[in-house]
């Protein structure tokens, strides 16, 4: 089987999981990129052709053209992933179970989120009666509060918000609930009476957050939302996932325990939520533990 057929073949596949187009968007680009290389590097054109040092040859291309270890990383469990689906429907590359991968060292990761003035500002920056800033008000709550991803706030329906917990769909389509608290809980009131009165008598689709037009909200309008609102400020990736990021280093100063926050943001292993404890600056730990002495508690 041609390469390139095998990939159209293998994201159709993945269509039929329900992954989501940013997922499958993401695969195609890997996998595109890992055709060229076979094609125009190693004139390799069949799946079948495709054996365990052809991959490790790839990595050390990438490698010598300088790319970093996270961003091989992540072409490789790509082209495991497609390399796996082929062996199993057509038994043609190789067995990725038997194969063992090569996976580069991935540098540490170092996670910036907002700091308290940041949100601040955002929040001040929606202040007024119109649709769009009580609806941006609420939007930007429900991500401080939460802690959710931005596909994840997108696809909440009425349905799933109740009177003290939203059920969200999160990666995977595995659903998990999370609090509403007091200060989400006044911000959804205001939005909700506000949607009503500013959709009455217009056609709008079935989803708690709405466009202007009545539409789903797309990802990039929502990080059009946190660009606008957070404009001026600096040093930090303005966006909805640096929001996840304070929401889950908040959490740990609080004194919310690792399991509780990775529960909350929808973690399949607490070694990811492990991530956002390791990016704590030193200040923020002797913070912590001045606050929790051991003899205090005696």
């Amino acid at each position: 089987m041609k390469i390139n057929e095998a990939i159209q073949e293998y994201l159709t596949e993945c269509e039929i999981r329900k992954y989501t187009p940013r997922t499958i968007r993401s695969y195609r680009i890997n996998l595109n990129i890992f055709c060229r290389w076979c094609n125009e590097e190693k004139q390799i054109f069949e799946v079948d052709e495709i054996k365990m040092p052809v991959t490790r040859q790839f990595t050390q291309f990438m490698i010598q053209k300088g790319r970093k270890g996270t961003y091989i990383n992540g072409l490789l469990k790509t082209i495991k992933s497609f390399l796996t689906y082929v062996w199993e429907e057509y038994q043609e590359g190789f067995d990725t179970k038997r194969g063992n991968f090569k996976w580069c060292k991935e540098e540490k990761p170092v996670i910036r989120a907002f700091k308290p003035n940041d949100v601040k500002k955002m929040l001040d920056s929606c202040k007024g009666t119109d649709y769009l800033s009580v609806r941006d008000t609420c939007i930007l709550t429900i991500f401080f509060e939460c802690g959710i991803r931005c596909l994840e706030l997108c696809s909440i329906r009425p349905e799933d918000v109740h009177d003290d917990f939203i059920i969200i769909n999160g990666k995977n389509h595995k659903q998990r609930v999370v609090p509403i608290t007091p200060v989400a809980r006044k911000a959804m009131y205001r939005y909700e009476r506000c949607k009503e009165n500013y959709f009455v008598f217009k056609p709008i689709e079935d989803y708690y957050f709405l466009s202007f037009r009545g539409k789903m909200l797309t990802n990039s309008a929502v990080e059009h939302i946190f660009k606008t609102r957070g404009e001026g400020i600096k040093n930090v990736r303005v966006s909805p996932h640096t929001a996840r990021h304070f929401f889950a280093q908040q959490q740990v100063k609080m004194g919310t325990d690792l399991y509780t926050i990775s529960r909350l943001l929808g973690h399949e292993n607490i070694q990811i939520t492990q991530i956002y404890l390791d990016s704590l600056r030193d200040e923020d730990i002797i913070k912590m533990a001045k606050q929790k002495s051991v003899l205090m508690n005696m």
